[in-house]
């Protein structure tokens, strides 16, 4: 039997919530939302300071971490967790938020939210795939909202896909910083400003992005995916790779069998 092209795993509702989450999501993704309240959010070293209206993912790789902040002590919550081939495909179609979002439009989000929390609860095959529908929906119009901002600066396109196109080799950073017109601190502060994240761990996301893809699409050894990678010590790609997927690169290749 084929398997589902999604399967839910948990959801739910909590209206004052407390929760207090910090862990690796290593095999499914789940979007978040909160109608109100505050909540602290880290995203690997990445920090957010959420009042209100928000989205946000938690996903296999960095390690996330959210709890209610004070004053208000918690905050009114609604969260759906899944995985599966559609899955797969709304995050290679690059739908899910990597950093928490204001919804756009309406504030309709909360009633949305509640019927994909009922459809995905029962068990007939057409009200699962309506809740999918609706998931899709809701990540459709987030990314909509995201498309259409404002375009980044020219310097973060070069350096971007500097750092995208050379995961291979060590970046010169005085190079880079002079072809843009700034110091290297000024770079690195920069660019931490715009994307949340260091120059160096941008380009550590795309080494293991490529590593992953190469795990999953290939049978190439562990030691050569590395050597490809510019690490010229396997154990340290493993570290590297474990530290943003949760897992070893020998688990995540096992992965794809099952």
């Amino acid at each position: 039997m084929a398997r589902p092209e999604i399967t839910f795993i948990t959801g739910q509702y909590v209206r004052r919530c407390r929760h207090d989450i910090d862990k690796n999501f290593a095999d499914y993704q789940t979007i978040q939302y909160m109608e109100s309240g505050q909540v602290s959010l880290r995203i690997d070293d990445r920090s957010y300071a959420l009042n209100g209206r928000w989205f946000w993912s938690a996903y296999p790789g960095p390690r996330v971490a959210f709890k209610a902040a004070e004053p208000s002590g918690s905050w009114e919550h609604r969260y759906v967790a899944f995985h599966g081939p559609l899955v797969t495909r709304w995050t290679e179609d690059g739908l899910f938020p990597l950093s928490p979002q204001r919804p756009p439009g309406d504030r309709s989000c909360a009633k949305r939210f509640d019927e994909v929390l009922r459809l995905s609860r029962e068990s007939d095959h057409w009200s699962r795939a309506k809740a999918a529908h609706r998931i899709e929906a809701m990540l459709l119009d987030l990314a909509e909202a995201r498309n259409a901002a404002p375009a980044p600066p020219a310097w973060v396109t070069l350096v971007t896909h500097e750092l995208a196109s050379g995961v291979e080799e060590a970046t010169d950073y005085e190079e880079l910083s002079q072809r843009i017109g700034m110091s290297v601190r000024s770079l690195r502060r920069n660019f931490r400003a715009r994307l949340g994240i260091s120059p160096h761990q941008y380009l550590i996301a795309q080494r293991i992005g490529t590593a992953r893809d190469l795990l999953l699409k290939t049978d190439t050894p562990l030691k050569e995916i590395a050597r490809q990678l510019g690490y010229n010590d396997v154990f340290y790609f493993g570290r590297q790779f474990k530290g943003q997927m949760g897992v070893s690169p020998a688990a995540f290749r096992r992965s794809r069998e099952g």
